[in-house]
């Protein structure tokens, strides 16, 4: 499994915050509880798989691959869309796992939640003095996190670079570099 500074902003999700630390004027701190003690909870089993569906079940994963193709997002045929989506679920959820053991806080609390364009952006103060920000995106079901910030890195701009250069170096500007590597 290869490195990425994405795994910091990745891991950042994995801190556990108790109702009484959130924000109260925050509509979406209940969401941000919910999505950091799912991960939380990956983290202590060391899953793959529970990573995955913490993944699945917080994040506009849809929105953040597509953005994350970049420019070759044009050569994602509609047919594959769905594995797509698999495999990239399936390889944040591989690596959140492989670092599991250092996706530990003491806690979080959210200092600001406000509205910006069509998402909510919600500031928190890690346990250890970062700090992290989430861009959340309101959908039909609810809240779904939509990019995050740590140490002033965005995670879907992170996996963006990523996934474009392991186009770029792989495949000569082919997708199926990408599908490759995923699989691999």
């Amino acid at each position: 499994m290869r490195v990425l500074p994405i795994g910091l902003t990745i891991a950042t999700l994995a801190f556990g915050i108790s109702a009484a630390q959130a924000a109260t004027s925050c509509a979406a701190a209940g969401f941000v509880t919910g999505a950091g003690n799912a991960i939380d909870r990956a983290a202590r089993s060391q899953s793959p798989a529970a990573f995955s569906a913490a993944t699945a079940r917080f994040t506009d994963l849809h929105a953040i691959s597509l953005f994350a193709l970049g420019s070759y997002r044009k050569q994602l045929p509609k047919s594959r869309e769905a594995e797509f989506m698999a495999l990239t679920r399936s390889y944040v959820g591989r690596f959140m796992a492989d670092h599991a053991n250092s996706i530990h806080a003491t806690g979080l609390r959210i200092t600001d939640c406000k509205p910006q364009a069509a998402n909510l952006v919600v500031s928190a103060k890690l346990g250890g003095g970062g700090k992290i920000i989430f861009k959340l995106v309101r959908t039909p079901s609810g809240y779904r996190i939509a990019d995050l910030n740590l140490r002033s890195t965005w995670l879907a701009q992170q996996l963006r670079s990523h996934f474009t250069a392991v186009i770029r170096r792989g495949g000569d500007g082919n997708i199926e570099a990408l599908f490759r590597y995923l699989n691999a």
